[in-house]
């Protein structure tokens, strides 16, 4: 494939329609179920949580609210939303609702597996182990 607009579209490298997932958490001792939508990370969302920790902002808080939207795209909570606070009216997401949802996040945004070429080869053992033991490893650098 030429690497321009139109191929890119075509292999839909541009972010698409957020994507519809179920999560589940505990509230009051309580099972809950909500259905969010998930809206793939961009170059924009990149950026502007780059910008956040520049500035001192909540990375995970950031990602949150630019991550879950409405089945329209439109994001479903602010930063102070997800924070909590006076000017909310209401304290931090639970941290089970937060991990529930970052991780739907990740979900939508997971590189497949095998598609990222690998950049080492993993040792081979050669067919011998080891004593155990419980000394500790000396730290003398090997003569070269």
């Amino acid at each position: 494939m030429d690497l321009n607009i139109a191929s890119l579209k075509a292999a839909g490298a541009f972010i698409a329609a957020p994507q519809k997932k179920e999560v589940s958490w505990h509230s009051n001792g309580k099972p809950q179920k909500a259905t969010v939508y998930v809206l793939q990370e961009s170059f924009i969302s990149l950026t502007q949580r780059w910008d956040a920790q520049d500035r001192g902002g909540d990375l995970a808080a950031q990602r949150i609210a630019s991550c879950i939207t409405d089945k329209d795209g439109v994001p479903v909570f602010t930063v102070e939303d997800v924070v909590g606070g006076p000017e909310t009216g209401h304290g931090p997401l639970c941290a089970e609702l937060a991990i529930v949802l970052l991780a739907a996040i990740g979900d939508v945004n997971k590189v497949p597996e095998g598609t990222l070429e690998k950049k080492s080869n993993p040792r081979k053992s050669s067919g011998t182990s080891l004593p155990s033991s419980s000394a500790p490893r000396s730290r003398k650098r090997s003569k070269e």
